[in-house]
């Protein structure tokens, strides 16, 4: 997992704290247009006399219009995931796919409107065969699967169920992705409760108690985590995060015009003020007793407010591209300083099995082209080896039931292999074969099909 391949150092205002981030997921679609266009368009013209800028017209239709779709359909089935349902709110998420969150049949939709909106005001226009043209286009979705996969793997989302102990020494048999940006960290720590965040856990807090100090105090550490092999123990008390200190914060709530004035106060006392998500003011302070002191002379010790420490600040809201933990403690008389990566338990690396499972699919496709027995023969071998490979993979990850005890993508799958099914019948009933010598190898269908219209 790499979801940030590099930072390119300008704008570090607007793109904070290094500058504008290269994401792994954008690079791969990136590669993954490059590679479809580039060997589309040769393959296009070789085996359906498609021009290749006709060509790379089409791709830009389907990247979009593919694209469109499957970020539609994931916010429709993940739809609690995003708690600003307002149009502008639902706008500014639907571009944000560096977090995650695109479903292939939803692509597979999008890109089935692209297509036609395409044939309607350009394909029709051209003599070109709909069904070859499907033949030439069937490894190229398998390639842009292979390498889309791989820009989830980077990203940490899409993955797979906790893998059993007997797979984990096996290649691929699973893998264990930085916990603190990983998708996968709601589920594993808050919703079923198989590790935490760090690592380790924390002494309850009396955060609302002037008199105690709320900065986080360690209180267990889990067996052979990333934190214990760092040195983290029982009872130390975190001073410092990632280089800076464990402010002590207080979160301010009420009014734009009170939590500004209350700001004011506390920055007279000695506090450092920033803004947080959602343009809430926050207070630091850099020790227990300015904290004390200033709670008790703004607030006199009466008023209730969120208090936390920059620790908890800082994991709730980390980073996307960081995955290392830098703490210093306070153990007795001595400050160790720990450095220390918390990584997911084993999960299945479900992303990099279609990946596999994509490029043999290609091999398969190229392999058996010559030998198919008629146009649009190959697209169907697509569909059914598609079909079967994401309902078994469906089953290795963590994805809600709609019914039936099958996901979206498996009933998906059943949609796809139907289909499939059923236009192998018709092209079967309707088409000329090759195999009984009814057309040359390479000779063109000349039955009426999708894509085709006469030479103007």
């Amino acid at each position: 997992m790499q979801q940030v391949l590099f930072t390119i150092p300008f704008f570090k205002g607007s793109f904070p704290p290094d500058g504008i981030p290269m994401y792994g997921f954008g690079a791969m679609l990136f590669v993954c247009f490059v590679a479809v266009t580039v060997w589309g368009s040769r393959r296009a013209k070789r085996t359906a006399n498609m021009p290749p800028e006709r060509f790379q017209d089409m791709v830009i239709w389907l990247f979009v219009s593919g694209l469109v779709g499957a970020r539609t359909l994931y916010m429709i089935q993940y739809s609690h995931h995003f708690p600003d349902q307002s149009i502008a709110g639902l706008i500014g998420a639907f571009f944000k796919i560096w977090e995650g969150g695109i479903i292939f049949y939803g692509s597979a939709l999008g890109g089935v409107i692209g297509y036609g909106l395409f044939y309607y005001f350009v394909l029709r226009r051209l003599d070109v065969s709909g069904w070859r043209l499907a033949d030439a286009v069937a490894p190229l979705l398998a390639l842009g699967l292979a390498i889309g996969r791989i820009g989830c793997y980077l990203n940490g989302c899409c993955w797979g169920q906790v893998a059993c102990e007997e797979c984990r020494p096996v290649p691929l048999g699973a893998a264990h992705f930085p916990m603190l940006p990983a998708h996968a960290r709601q589920l594993l720590v808050r919703e079923q409760h198989l590790q935490t965040a760090t690592g380790f856990t924390i002494e309850p807090r009396q955060v609302g108690n002037p008199f105690e100090d709320p900065r986080a105090v360690v209180a267990s550490v889990e067996t052979d985590s990333a934190a214990d092999r760092a040195g983290v123990k029982s009872g130390d008390r975190i001073t410092k995060v990632n280089d800076r200190p464990n402010y002590i914060v207080i979160e301010l709530s009420g009014s734009d015009e009170k939590a500004q004035a209350t700001a004011d106060a506390f920055k007279a006392k000695g506090a450092e003020v920033e803004t947080g998500p959602g343009g809430r003011l926050r207070v630091l302070f850099d020790s227990f007793e300015k904290y004390r002191d200033a709670r008790l002379a703004v607030f006199g010790g009466a008023e209730g407010a969120i208090t936390r420490d920059y620790f908890d600040v800082l994991v709730s809201e980390w980073p996307r591209g960081r995955s290392e933990l830098k703490l210093t403690v306070e153990r007795g008389a001595e400050q160790p300083e720990l450095r220390f990566a918390p990584a997911t338990i084993g999960l299945y690396p479900t992303q990099l099995y279609e990946t596999v499972s994509m490029v043999l699919l290609i091999l398969l496709l190229v392999a058996y082209y010559p030998y198919r027995r008629h146009d649009g023969q190959v697209m169907v071998l697509l569909m059914v080896g598609y079909a079967i490979h994401r309902f078994i993979n469906e089953s290795l990850r963590i994805e809600p039931t709609i019914g039936g005890g099958l996901t979206l993508s498996q009933w998906g799958s059943v949609v796809i292999f139907a289909a499939a099914v059923g236009i192998e019948a018709y092209l079967w009933l309707t088409m000329p074969s090759r195999w009984s010598g009814q057309l040359p190898p390479d000779e063109p269908a000349t039955h009426p099909n999708p894509g085709v219209a006469p030479a103007q």
